[in-house]
């Protein structure tokens, strides 16, 4: 972003969040914002409760309940740590901080993530789950261009929006992803490699479900954190961090 800022180039969002968030800030003053909050679907074991999780399978796991996504990011979907990704992306796109910064369980996945601002106005962005959308919007930025092929959100079909709270004793990988971006530097790396070596664990069945959060908590508590680090460092910490997971695991 300092990169982006010291020669004036914008940084367009295609993610669909952050894209929400961002067309939800179009023509607002940003000095106006109370908060940003992003929605998450849940993910495929959104109505257990923590102890039915003890011996979930793979399948079930990659069994997301509204659309089908790569692996890795479906596991992170079932975890909540992509929810805490996009956290950690929201605050360093928007510059904003973390106490600003929320997470919502939203079921039906329409509303894509909102903007209150502080008149408790609450911009907030619609539309059918189809990546092509932020995308395309991005690219054609600042027009839009016509999807006359896209499926149209038909409101009075869907009938009604469900939204909760997020039990942060639950996913406890969103907390893992708070504290990591409030402390900064190599933590975030180290957090992140820890997830994406478990995670790849998971999928080989070499670990449980709940081993996830295990090891990447551990990797945290034990990890030396340096401020500030240059690329060499970050490569140099995710390469050690895997390694570290994969001895824990043995």
């Amino acid at each position: 972003m300092a990169e982006a800022a010291k020669y004036g180039a914008p940084i367009l969002p295609v993610d669909s969040e952050h894209s929400a968030l961002w067309q939800s800030m179009n023509g607002e003053n940003r000095q106006s914002i109370d908060r940003l909050i992003l929605t998450a679907s849940g993910g495929s074991f959104r109505d257990k409760k923590r102890e039915e999780l003890e011996g979930v399978t793979v399948r079930e796991a990659l069994n997301h309940p509204n659309w089908s996504m790569g692996a890795k990011i479906t596991i992170d979907s079932a975890t909540l740590m992509n929810k805490g990704l996009e956290v950690i992306e929201a605050a360093v796109l928007y510059d904003m901080p973390y106490d600003k910064i929320d997470v919502l369980i939203h079921r039906e996945s329409i509303i894509h993530s909102m903007v209150e601002y502080h008149d408790s106005s609450v911009m907030a962005q619609l539309g059918t789950a189809d990546m092509r959308t932020p995308i395309q919007y991005a690219l054609s930025y600042p027009e839009r261009l016509p999807r006359s092929t896209a499926e149209r959100l038909d409101l009075a079909k869907i009938g009604q929006l469900h939204f909760e709270n997020v039990d942060f004793d639950r996913f406890r990988c969103l907390g893992f992803a708070y504290e990591a971006g409030r402390t900064g530097g190599t933590i975030l790396t180290a957090m992140n490699a820890a997830n994406e070596a478990a995670v790849s664990a998971f999928l080989q069945e070499k670990i449980t479900f709940l081993q996830i959060e295990d090891l990447i908590e551990r990797v945290m508590q034990s990890h030396n954190n340096i401020q500030k680090p240059d690329l060499e460092t970050i490569l140099s910490v995710d390469k050690e961090t895997r390694k570290i997971v994969e001895g824990m695991i043995k």
